[in-house]
This record gives C-alpha cells, structure tokens and sequence, in this order.
C-alpha cells in the first residue's frame, strides 16, 4: 500500500510523468526496495553550492519489465539522462532494461528534441496540416529496429514504416529533374540520357559507395574511437582500404565526384548530401559517398503517420521499462567533485572527476551513479559543468566555441489548400551555380534574384494524405543559412552589419517562392493559408544546439572519430577531460548526427557503460 501511494503521488506531482507496470500484491510481498521518497538537505560544496533537496527516487525491482538477474538481487544503481531527444531516449529504455533505475529530466513539455510532428493552421487549434518539423527521412531502418531488439520488442509492434518510391526527385537551376531510383537499370537509362556513359560509371561508383559504407560504419561507427592510432589500425582500416581507394576515401568528393561525371548536374545529385554533415562537396572527404549509398541502396523509409511516431515509440519502450519521465524539468548542472587522491574504480580511467547528480533550476538535486548528457556536448561543456569544482571544463568549453560547425536552417512550414503536382514526398532544389551555391547566406543581398540557393522540401502528402486537409499539403522547406556565429564573423570581415533574423526570413522567403515560380510551380502565396517558421536562434534556444547550428559539429577528417569530442586520441595535449560516471550521447559527440547513427552512438555508449559500471545492481 505504501508503494502504491508514494507511486501515485509521483505520477501526480507537476512536471513528473511516471508510468510503471503495476506491482501485484504477491510481488509487492517480495519486493526488497519498494518506492520510497527522501528529502534531506544537501551538503555545500564549493564556492558555488547552495542550498538545495536532495530528491532520490527508488523503484521496486518487481516493477518493470524483465530485468537481469543481477538487478533483481538489489538496489539498483541510479542513472539520470538529461535530455530526452532521441539519444536520451534511446539511452533510458537500454539503461532501464539493464537494472538501472533510470530518470530522463527533459527541459521542454515534450520528449523527442527535435525528432517530432507538430500540428499548425489558420484556426486557433492550429489543426489541419501535421509537419515534420526535425527529421524527415528514415534512413538505415536496421538501426531504428535495433533499438527494439535491444529491449526485447519488435519495432514493427510499435509503428509501421513503408519505402518511399522514388526516393528523391532533384530540380536543377535549368528546371530539369532527375529521379533518384532504387531500381539500378532504369537509374543507369536515366543517367545515360543526360551523358552517355554516365549510367555504367554510377554503376562502379555506387559499388565502391557502398563499400565505403559497409567497411566504413564497421571501423569507425559501431566501434568507438579511442586512439589516434585507430586510423592505422589494419584491423579497422585494412578491409576498407582493400575495397576502395584510399585517396577517393581521403580527398574532396569533388574529386572523387569529377572522375565520374562530366554533367554538374550529375555531381550535385550524388553529393548534396554534404549538407547533412555540415559540409560541402570541397571540403567533405570522399568516404560521405556512403551517405548517397544509404539512400540509394537500403532506401528512404518514412513512419506512417508522421515522424512523431518514432518519438512516441521510443518514449513507450521508456514507459515500459520503468523509466520516469519528467518535462518541464531544466538541469541547471552536472554536479562533479574531484576524484581524490585514490585511483578510479574504472580501469584505464584517466579522470580527475567523479559526477555526482544534476541540480535543476528548481533547486532540487538528484544524486546519480551515472548522468547521461543528450544536448549539444559543447553546450554541455558551456553551460552544463561547473567550472570552479571542474576547472578543465572551462578549457574544454572554450575549445568547442569556434570549431567547425555545420550551417544553420531556416524552417518554414506552409499549410497549402493546393497540391503542388511535380513534387514527390522528398525534393531537393539544386542551384544552377554549382560551386558558389555551397557559401551559405549571411546577409539579405545574398538571397538577390537572379541566385539560386539549395533547399530541401518535404512534400508527405505524396505518401501520406493524412498529413493535410483533402486537396491541401504540408510543404516544410529546410534553407540553409550560416550559422549564428558564422554569420556574425562573416558580417564582420564584409564590413557589414548582422541582419535581423525577420529580415534573412523575409529574402529566403521569398527566394524559395521565386524558385518555385521560376521551376513552373506558379504562384504559391495566395495558397499558404498559414505559415510557421523557425529561426537559428529558436533552434538554439529550445533545443540547447551551439550556434543554432542544426546539424551540430561539422564532420571534417579533424572532428571525426576520435578527433570528435569527447576526444580520445590517447595525446594527453589534445584529449577532453574525463569525469568518472559521466557520458554523452547526440548529434555532436561519436559518430555523429542523424538519427540512425545517434541510436548506434548509444549502442556504443551503453556497452561503455556495462563495462565500466556494471549491470544496475549495487556492490553490496
């Protein structure tokens, strides 16, 4: 009776969602730690401590799903994830099923970050048109259903997923189009049609391309980095290196892209998937041919219903492994304290720092065994960590400050009464200035007709006409601009001043409508009925993202790896400081962004963790 009060007043209390299977009475017999609630005052430490709750929440072991033996023997440790973007959900259900009693603490109102659909119209329910206001495109479905798997559930059980045929439809600056074709032989006539010889030479590109991605992900993806000798590793690199060349992994795609096709148009199709990485074809090693070999050859996947069904059904597999939810709730800190003079606990461990719990903006601490941090990592390391008791984070935060980021977005979300005929569910603009179309936008000249600007458009009602009312579409648009603070250095070395973002908003705006017209869409203003856009700043500020860059830290040959942060080259010089209990998981740490590759980065993450601290149980 007991449990089940003190679980009823957690489910209650505000900015909690606690959703735990229930405990029956022969269970709850059994039970050796039921739920019980303490409030004591917290110790000061350091310059900075103040008073604060220290709230510790205990599960039963009865509760949940199935957990390991091991946790069923005894308290279990306490595991605390901040953020519940995608990395943090991920990491909770896998902590959970492990025996860890597990709390996400998600500052917005809902899960998911930026991996969610949201609703927006003229009436003041804002129903009618559902967007796709993050992610997209479902690409490697193996890797979503493996997040599945790994909890004992089948992701088929919680959503259904279909290929999107075509995959892409390409509109280039001379308003030609190009269809990106899973099926190899109408691809290579495709192709052929535009340069003779073309079709055969996609034929041996895509081959290599996928080697790239095959030897690729297994060196440097589902292994973590550790070393910098990891890239002469035979055994990481010497499979990869037998299948392709080393210099088409190693150069410009450019390059690699030129030795292929004579048509600009063909090199901007296999390779404007740099964007996704915060890269261009010029400075993007050629190993990214892997990102057009995913697409091309395990296909573009979309969620029926809208990408919020991939947020939803991880936030389940949360619920179902016992994890408590809490939105609404701001960390204000990672508390650390100094190792002391006895060696870590964990072997090869070279930390000064154990972490300790969070404090939230509230007040209230929670003390943890482990903390999982899912925002941007510089902006954990920023605003996040303690620099008086952490004084490496200082370094650390500052190092990350000017790094290479990927470009910002401007996000507009338009709610047509029309349908817009030759778009596809996935469509990207191609500028017919094939080289000067990768600087990004700073200024509001830098959207003066007659330039042309790449752009992606995302079109659902092709598959799924539940996304808009009959005869209507949801139309969301991704223009790449600079970044927050690319655009203020850009600015400054022009001599001019940093635009309004209601101004960059106003010339993209009508840059992208210009296009349209220009591609023989007509008209489309007197069609958006309403229109929802998001900004660089807006991206910075509710979902923690450095510069508001959307796609985090940029992935050139110095920030991948081991050379992405937290950095462990084994160079004392060069490496990120280490703190005992303390792990990252998102777009900016390893491997890097995109959906699939954050939920292997957990993976990878999560057996860190199992080696390092164990199953949930306590060392009695």
């Amino acid at each position: 009776a007991t449990a089940t009060l003190h679980a009823a007043r957690l489910a209650s209390a505000p900015g909690s969602r606690r959703k735990r299977h229930a405990v029956t009475e022969m269970s709850a017999m059994f039970a050796s730690a039921p739920v019980a609630l303490k409030v004591a005052a917290a110790k000061p430490s350091g310059a900075r401590a103040r008073s604060a709750r220290v709230v510790t929440v205990r599960g039963s072991v009865a509760e949940g799903a199935a957990k390991t033996s091991a946790a069923q023997a005894g308290d279990r440790q306490k595991a605390v994830v901040v953020g519940g973007g995608v990395g943090g959900l991920g990491m909770a259900s896998r902590l959970a099923h492990a025996g860890y009693d597990v709390t996400i603490l998600e500052k917005n109102e809902e899960t998911g970050g930026r991996a969610r659909s949201e609703f927006f119209g003229p009436d003041a329910d804002a129903s009618g048109w559902r967007f796709d206001t993050g992610p997209s495109l479902m690409l490697l479905p193996d890797r979503y259903r493996e997040q599945f798997t790994a909890v004992g559930k089948k992701l088929e059980d919680y959503m259904d997923i279909e290929r999107v045929d075509p995959a892409y439809r390409a509109h280039f600056g001379d308003h030609t189009t190009l269809d990106l074709l899973y099926d190899t032989e109408k691809m290579r006539k495709q192709l052929d049609d535009v340069e003779f010889g073309a079709g055969g030479r996609y034929i041996d590109w895509l081959g290599r391309a996928r080697a790239s991605l095959d030897y690729g992900v297994a060196a440097f993806i589902e292994r973590d980095a550790n070393s910098i000798l990891d890239f002469v590793d035979l055994s990481r690199v010497g499979p990869l290196a037998l299948a392709v060349n080393p210099l088409d992994l190693l150069l410009p795609q450019f390059n690699q892209m030129a030795k292929y096709f004579k048509d600009p148009r063909l090199r901007a199709l296999f390779s404007y998937q740099e964007l996704y990485v915060g890269l261009s074809p010029y400075n993007a090693p050629g190993v990214f041919s892997l990102l057009a070999a995913t697409e091309l050859t395990d296909g573009v996947w979309y969620p029926k219903g809208g990408f919020d069904k991939v947020r939803g059904s991880l936030a389940q597999l949360c619920d179902e492994e016992g994890v408590e939810i809490r939105t609404g709730a701001t960390v204000e800190s990672i508390l650390t304290e100094p190792l002391g003079e006895g060696p870590s606990r964990i072997a090869g461990s070279k930390a000064t720092q154990v972490v300790r719990g969070v404090r939230l903006a509230n007040g209230d601490v929670i003390e943890a065994d482990v903390v999982v941090a899912n925002p941007d990592l510089p902006c954990v390391w920023d605003q996040m960590i303690d620099k008086e008791t952490f004084p490496e984070a200082k370094k650390e935060a500052e190092r990350w400050e000017d790094a290479e980021y990927s470009c910002s977005v401007i996000e507009f979300n338009w709610c047509l009464d029309t349908q817009i005929e030759k778009l596809l569910h996935h469509n990207v603009f191609l500028s017919g200035d094939y080289e000067g179309s990768w600087v990004r936008p700073c200024v509001v000249s830098d959207f003066d007709a007659p330039k042309q600007h790449n752009f992606y458009c995302h079109n659902p009602v092709y598959t799924d006409p539940t996304c808009a009312p009959e005869g209507g579409s949801s139309v969301m648009i991704l223009l790449p601009v600079a970044n927050i603070n690319e655009q203020a250095r850009v600015c400054k070395k022009r001599g001019l001043p940093v635009p309004t973002e209601e101004e960059m908003v106003n010339a993209g705006r009508e840059a992208i409508l210009r296009r349209f017209e220009e591609a023989g869409h007509g008209d489309l203003r007197p069609h958006i009925k309403h229109e929802s856009v998001t900004t660089p700043s807006q991206w910075r500020e509710r979902f923690n993202i450095k510069h508001g860059a959307v796609f985090g830290l940029s992935h050139g040959l110095t920030q991948l790896a081991a050379f992405r942060p937290p950095v462990r080259t084994g160079i004392g010089a060069l490496d990120s400081p280490e703190c005992d209990g303390l792990h990252f998981v998102g777009a900016s740490t390893r491997p890097g962004n995109g959906v699939p590759l954050v939920l292997m980065g957990v993976k990878v993450v999560f057996e860190a963790i199992m080696k390092q601290h164990g199953a949930g149980v306590k060392a009695r």
